[in-house]
């Protein structure tokens, strides 16, 4: 039974050649002499119909890896590659001669003296393979450049299933299947030179799993490029095109059958004299020794420094149609169009912001699912410089040190659904109350109370009407209140004044402020109105979008939408249109800066006090903080870049609940008190921020606002107080004592801190002016309590 089997192969081997034979007869016949008139209906009839086969071969631009690069200086640093196909297509002159010899040595050394078909090969594979030596091939560089081709359009299609399909019809081993694939071969000989297939083939060739192209397959395997290759190294990448599976150099297995084919390769070139003796002894003794150098893919591959900056440049990409029709168009040019994407990251800031949150906030903690975040953003760009945060980004989040979610984004683009921003959020109604026409030095309300919900407004409709409820406002602190200044309200955050400011508003205007500037829900819903909102117990917000809003402060009102694509170079070395960012003037230049005089005052005196950068460039912004301490925030710029900075409660893990920062979750290593709640605005925003300033700069001073906001009454009427009156002794009183007395003659109240008195701690050491001036009614005294120890 065996040599039955014999025999059988043995003739079916022998027909085989003979129907190769055949075709290659037809097939040289058509390519060399076409004009002959040939006798014999049969094979005048055979050339009809291999000149009836197509012969425009659709050449599709080859796919390769995009890259995203960030700077480092003036240097461009790739962060991270995206692709379908591990390929960089080169030039002729960035191929070696050494590289262009093993391939002509390994695939096809008549290469350069044959047409598109080689007679002589055919035949030299037919005999072999019926001898039953080493199975050879007859197919030319040329055909084997067409069948990637073919292969090429087949992965490039949308489902498996068609892909399996097409790359079945590319592979066929039938006669007509080569047939076509020759008719097209010699086609594309008449239309391109030698040296040009040639080119193509090498970029186009496979070199195992994800490999494509000499170039990537010289950087994978060898970390070199195809113009340094050596002449065993390039001898050992064209084994692997002989089959990519069993030859590959990243598996150990492979290297015994990569060395057999490589000698061979060799043997071929020095029998043709495309090497030396020489170099055939020294490189056939070469033993097999890649250096295996993965390419960076995806966002993993920038590390914590950049992952999570890479993933918003990934979905940036992917939600805008301005890198394709749809999702899958996008993904697929991402992957497979070899764009060069250069970002607006800045790897200096973006190092030390990494750095100091790693400082300043855990990974991990025992008792809370920790988070923290900070951006820092180019004040009229709109330009991202920094991302960072307390977790390393994986796609999968797979352990409690990392995550797949940027906490410094919102759903679309980083799957977080934000956070609550705090007293952050005063900065809307802050700038809604001065457009209305109200002023700094106004005084309001500041007690903590509960506010009847009928003394709010929604889109003009009474909220109590909506459905709305009271609203129970806490201060933060039990001294404050009384009747406060908005100026000193807003340094000190007192929640009742901004509440009495409101009520004077509509709650929608103040959420279309916010609008206007960037700031609206993370989630991508429309949230509803409700009084809370206005002192920031409001939707999830990202930091980016806070970050454009204080930049907007800083920017004369013109608000610059944040971007981190600065622009996109196609592979033929042209620019991609990428969507700029778009400024626009949103706010009256003049509140802006009433807006910036108020806020400078947090970092002055208010809540914010001493968080100054060492260096002198003016400063301002709000500090945040949600119910409970669940979320601390600050949020400050100066004329050149704005950082906002979030730490807080992330979610409720298994085993962990929400918990006050107050309550020392984790050290704060700045904050005299040591608790979390600190860290945000005394550690991190200061430390990046002196940092952005050391590169970037800023102005040392700002312009003063115009006198009708600092006035004390609303600029449409402002009322001068004429009559005049005598401020009490309320000297040794309570603040209660004490407010009630100034209220009585006449005056507003407002605290002004602790000195050192003989006074019993906690009562009133002093006011200003002193008991005994003469001052006009309505005019505010400031108090000052003692601390017992004079």
């Amino acid at each position: 039974m065996p040599s039955s089997r014999r025999t059988g192969s043995a003739v079916s081997a022998f027909f085989g050649m003979l129907a190769i034979a055949v075709v290659a007869g037809v097939m040289v016949a058509v390519a060399v002499t076409p004009a002959i008139a040939l006798t014999g209906t049969t094979a005048k009839t055979g050339i009809s119909a291999f000149e009836d086969l197509p012969s425009d071969l659709k050449i599709s631009a080859l796919d390769q890896k995009t890259e995203i690069y960030a700077k480092d200086g003036d240097k461009d640093v790739l962060l991270a590659s995206f692709f379908a196909q591990d390929r960089q297509v080169v030039t002729w002159d960035q191929i070696s001669q050494i590289a262009k010899n093993a391939a002509v040595a390994g695939e096809d050394v008549r290469f350069y003296d044959h047409g598109a078909i080689d007679p002589v090969g055919v035949a030299r594979a037919a005999v072999a393979n019926l001898v039953g030596k080493n199975l050879q091939g007859a197919s030319t560089i040329t055909q084997q450049y067409v069948k990637n081709v073919c292969v090429q359009e087949a992965e490039n299609l949308s489902t498996k299933a068609k892909v399996d399909a097409a790359y079945a019809v590319c592979t066929d081993p039938s006669i007509g299947r080569k047939l076509k694939e020759a008719r097209y071969a010699i086609a594309l000989e008449k239309k391109y030179s030698k040296d040009q297939i040639l080119l193509g083939y090498l970029n186009i060739a496979g070199f195992g799993g994800r490999v494509y192209g000499i170039e990537s397959a010289a950087e994978y395997y060898y970390d070199t490029t195809a113009a340094k290759l050596t002449v065993a190294q390039a001898a050992s990448l064209m084994a692997i095109v002989n089959n990519p599976t069993y030859l590959r150099l990243d598996m150990t297995a492979n290297y015994a059958r990569n060395k057999q084919r490589r000698d061979y390769i060799l043997g071929v070139e020095l029998k043709n004299r495309l090497i030396t003796k020489a170099q055939y002894t020294e490189a056939v003794a070469t033993p097999i020794q890649p250096k295996i150098t993965q390419t960076k893919t995806g966002c993993e591959a920038a590390g914590q420094s950049a992952g999570y900056f890479c993933d918003y440049v990934y979905n940036t990409i992917l939600n805008d149609p301005a890198y394709g029709k749809t999702e899958a168009d996008r993904l697929a040019n991402l992957e497979r169009s070899g764009w060069k994407i250069y970002t607006t990251l800045d790897l200096g800031i973006q190092k030390t912001a990494q750095s100091t949150m790693n400082t300043y906030v855990p990974k991990t903690s025992t008792v809370i699912d920790l988070g923290g975040a900070t951006t820092s953003l180019e004040v009229g760009t709109g330009r991202i410089l920094s991302m960072a945060q307390n977790k390393n980004f994986s796609y999968t989040g797979g352990s409690k040190t990392s995550s797949a979610v940027n906490y410094n984004a919102d759903l679309a683009l980083g799957a977080s659904y934000g956070w609550q921003p705090g007293s952050t959020f005063k900065l809307f109604t802050l700038l809604d109350w001065l457009e209305k026409g109200h002023t700094l030095n106004e005084r309001v309300n500041a007690n903590a109370r509960t506010v009847p919900a009928s003394d709010f407004t929604v889109c003009g409709k009474n909220y109590a009407a909506l459905g709305g409820q009271p609203w129970p406002v806490g201060n933060d602190e039990a001294s404050e209140g009384g009747t406060q200044t908005v100026l000193y309200s807003t340094a000190q955050s007192i929640n009742g004044a901004f509440a009495s400011m409101a009520s004077q508003l509509d709650l929608c205007d103040i959420q279309d402020i916010a609008k206007s500037m960037g700031v609206v829900s993370a989630a991508g819903t429309d949230p509803a109105i409700v009084a809370p909102m206005v002192i920031g117990g409001s939707y999830g917000v990202s930091p980016v979008s806070m970050a454009g809003a204080y930049a907007t402060i800083a920017n004369n009102g013109v608000y610059c939408r944040p971007i981190a694509i600065d622009k996109i170079v196609r592979t033929d070395g042209s620019d991609l249109p990428v969507p700029q960012t778009d400024c626009k003037q949103v706010l009256d230049p003049a509140i802006a800066t009433a807006a910036a005089y108020a806020l400078r005052g947090v970092l002055q005196s208010g809540t914010a006090s001493g968080d100054n950068t060492p260096d002198g460039i003016y400063e301002f912004g709000k500090t945040g903080t949600t119910d409970n301490a669940y979320d601390t925030w600050m949020d400050g710029t100066t004329s050149k870049v704005t950082t906002v900075v979030w730490v807080g409660n992330n979610g409720t893990l298994p085993g962990k609940v929400k918990i006050s920062l107050r309550q020392n979750p984790f050290p704060s290593p700045c904050s005299t008190s040591g608790y979390g709640a600190s860290a945000a605005r005394h550690c991190i925003w200061k430390d990046v921020q002196t940092a952005v300033n050391k590169e970037y700069g800023g102005a040392t001073t700002w312009p003063q606002p115009d006198p009708k906001y600092l006035a004390d009454g609303p600029v449409a009427a402002q009322v001068q107080p004429t009559a005049t009156g005598t401020v009490p002794d309320v000297t040794g009183q309570s603040p209660q004592a004490a407010e009630q007395a100034l209220v009585a003659a006449g005056y507003a109240w407002t605290l002004n801190g602790t000195t050192a008195s003989a006074q019993p701690a906690g009562t009133v050491a002093a006011t200003a002016p002193a008991a005994g001036s003469q001052l006009s009614a309505g005019s505010s005294v400031a108090i000052q309590t003692s601390d017992g120890t004079g």
